[in-house]
């Protein structure tokens, strides 16, 4: 049913920025573009209720992709929200409101973490784990300043972020194909967005841009810490001399020792696109903050993620160390959708 007209003097927000809706009790009124009520209902605390992928009718809203949907909503005292959100459902009989909740399967992100481990552990290792950056508060003012605010975003700034580094000889070489697009089309498929999890590994830089060969920084926010991925060339890793063997979320991986971790803090600066060796001729600012945070690494030497789910992995290769050998299977990798 269509609405009336005091319900669209009500406030509103986009169901895409429901984050933003007001921390206060009342009754909430779901409209599509064309102001036809799709659901109606009540809370205590409307962004607590909205927030994330919290909401039990959210799967179904976004099912409807050709529809832009519309969160009204009116203050009501606590005490009155059972016999309010009655009558409005009475009065306007959304549709969504005497139908049965479809649900979604939604993994954890720690899965989608694990599972990606799984992929490109063979092929890389932890460079390190960094402070919480709002406790750089030089660091923070550098990268807003420079333009690079993605680095000091809100939700990242509190937690610790631990590094990992894709080598790309070492996966070309399991690929069979050093062809740089092959290795960031590969990529991309290991870091797809899916819509069965939780959460999805953010991207700095747009999927446009790596169509032209560029693998961006990748970002999951998981359990506590922020996990950050890039690649390293060949001239880059050589600087390494060893590595612990370690595990990330239960998943084997290797870890630079300490050893290595002062050399390349030394010697290498942290891009968007990458880690690299720093040349001395570069005196720009922007090279010198890039620079600046490989300094704030320091070492990784035990598994830091705990695990609140612990999902069995839907994979389809085993986690060990001897697939780091087994040159069959780049075929099999490639063959992900």
């Amino acid at each position: 049913m269509k609405v009336d007209e005091h319900l669209l003097q009500l406030p509103h927000i986009s169901l895409k920025s429901r984050e933003l809706l007001p921390e206060k009790s009342g009754i909430y009124y779901v409209l599509d573009e064309q102001l036809i009520i799709w659901y109606i209902g009540q809370a205590k605390n409307l962004q607590s209720r909205w927030s994330g992928n919290n909401h039990h009718r959210l799967y179904q809203l976004q099912k409807q992709r050709k529809k832009q949907f519309t969160i009204y909503y009116e203050f009501v005292p606590e005490l009155q929200l059972d016999a309010i959100e009655r009558q409005r459902i009475e009065q306007f009989n959304p549709q969504l409101n005497r139908t049965k909740v479809k649900e979604q399967k939604l993994h954890p992100t720690e899965t989608l973490l694990r599972e990606t481990l799984v992929l490109i552990a063979p092929y890389s290792f932890v460079l390190g784990v960094e402070s919480p950056r709002k406790e750089d508060p030089k660091l923070i003012e550098d990268s807003i300043n420079l333009r690079d605010g993605w680095r000091v975003q809100k939700a990242v700034l509190p937690l610790r972020v631990i590094h990992i580094c894709i080598n790309l000889n070492q996966l070309g070489e399991a690929l069979k194909d050093n062809d740089w697009h092959s290795l960031c089309l590969f990529l991309r498929k290991v870091f797809r967005k899916r819509n069965n999890y939780s959460d999805n590994w953010a991207c700095k830089g747009t999927i446009k841009d790596e169509y032209s060969g560029i693998f961006y920084l990748r970002r999951l926010l998981v359990n506590g810490f922020a996990i950050e991925v890039y690649v390293t060339n060949k001239e880059t890793a050589e600087l390494i001399q060893d590595y612990e063997l370690t595990q990330l979320a239960g998943v084997n991986i290797r870890a630079v020792n300490e050893a290595s971790l002062a050399v390349i803090k030394n010697k290498c600066q942290l891009r968007i696109t990458g880690i690299y060796i720093y040349s001395d001729n570069q005196n720009q600012p922007y090279d010198e903050y890039r620079r600046r945070v490989t300094e704030r690494l320091f070492p990784y030497k035990e598994d830091l993620l705990k695990l609140f789910f612990n999902e069995n992995l839907n994979t389809r290769r085993k986690d060990s160390r001897s697939d780091f050998e087994n040159r069959k299977m780049g075929n099999m990798l490639l063959s992900l959708h």
